[in-house]
């Protein structure tokens, strides 16, 4: 039986895209010829880790002699392996989040989601950047297997980590559709918008606010599209702050729309299927993105969606959804104007979004990366 060791390091904080990606791929694997094991750093309380961790089907071992920061400030000059740390014997490590620590014995596997540091390093915190400058090529250099989410991003690993195709593999994320395509009771709906203080007609955003996502031409769109149309409609901008978010309120104030323009906040997972579903449509021209799972999430509760025509977004949206240049504003404000208006389009693109939705399932995502492991093993 092989032995795979499981970076969960991912898992144990608050989870962003990398987070749930991992979670949802580690729930999702089952093999008879695999056993599986976690490791992870953490001063967490046990209680708080086996909750992160309980849909796992695998033992996990937590390093508490340090936090994961400083394991990482010092692993260069760390005088012990990986292994010693986790006391693991296992064939094959797989690190879920870019980076591959030094002195690790047996094959190596790491995902790399995309190459945003390279394309749009203006969009990142610094502290990530230099992260990724200083440690990403020696890690690719490290691995055995690269595994990324979509063929645009194996593309630009090829290109601005000069990595061999034949070394890279792509396991698509999933999306859990019947959570979103659910019904619910209208009592939940009505709590949810009482909760979110939103109104009973809106244009969403739902993501994290940050400089790569776009707002601040969703904003311009929107007072574009409002200053012409003759039906009452709000934008609701959904997500936590990121960094870099000051501009976008200021925009707001700028054009006099703090009454049209509704920012929620963090948005609770068990609450975003009812967000989704209770919009006119979802907008998302987002600068880049290695996959695009909002775009997914938005047709699975069956609205019409909005979304750029630049890097993978387009291989997730297929025709399913209404592609713009993410850098013109009129072409956004006009997508609007048309999707607000033209129903067979609406109709069209809900239905379309619906079945490309289902296209994508975690357990399939698990099965791809199963081949993976049976492939770097030997088996």
């Amino acid at each position: 039986m092989i032995k795979i060791g499981l970076d969960i390091q991912p898992i144990l904080k608050d989870k962003t895209g990398v987070g749930w990606y991992t979670q949802k791929i580690l729930e999702n694997l089952q093999s008879d010829i695999f056993e599986f094991e976690g490791y992870g750093f953490n001063f967490l309380n046990r209680n708080r880790i086996d909750d992160e961790v309980k849909n796992l089907n695998f033992n996990y071992k937590i390093n508490r002699l340090m936090p994961y920061g400083v394991y990482r400030r010092i692993w260069h000059i760390l005088p012990v392996s990986f292994n010693t740390l986790f006391e693991s014997d296992a064939d094959i490590f797989h690190f879920f989040n870019y980076i591959v620590p030094p002195k690790i014995r047996g094959r190596i596997i790491v995902t790399i989601y995309d190459m945003v540091y390279k394309l749009f390093p203006e969009t990142m915190t610094r502290s990530n950047y230099k992260r990724l400058e200083k440690e990403l090529k020696g890690s690719v250099g490290r691995a055995d297997k690269i595994i990324t989410i979509s063929m645009n991003s194996k593309k630009e690993i090829m290109e601005y980590l000069d990595v061999a195709e034949d070394r890279i593999d792509i396991v698509y994320p999933g999306i859990d559709a019947n959570i979103y395509s659910k019904d619910f009771p209208p009592q939940r709906f009505e709590e949810t918008k009482a909760k979110y203080r939103i109104p009973s007609r809106y244009i969403l955003y739902l993501g994290t606010l940050e400089p790569r996502k776009n707002i601040g031409r969703i904003i311009d769109a929107y007072a574009l599209f409002i200053k012409e149309a003759d039906e009452d409609v709000n934008l609701v901008i959904a997500g936590k702050k990121g960094w870099m978010f000051d501009e976008i309120f200021k925009k707001v104030e700028d054009y006099g729309l703090k009454e049209k323009i509704i920012f929620t906040g963090y948005v609770d997972e068990k609450d975003k299927p009812l967000i989704y579903k209770m919009s006119d449509l979802f907008i998302f021209p987002s600068l880049y993105e290695g996959f695009g799972m909002p775009v997914l999430e938005a047709m699975a509760a069956g609205v019409p969606v909005i979304t750029s025509n630049t890097s993978a977004l387009p291989e997730v949206a297929g025709d399913a959804a209404l592609l713009i240049n993410p850098l013109d504003v009129e072409d956004i404000a006009y997508a609007i104007k048309k999707l607000m208006k033209d129903e067979a389009l609406r109709n069209s693109l809900i239905q379309k979004g619906q079945k490309r939705s289902r296209d994508f399932s975690w357990k399939r995502s698990a099965e791809k990366l199963l081949e993976i492991y049976r492939e770097v093993g030997g088996s």
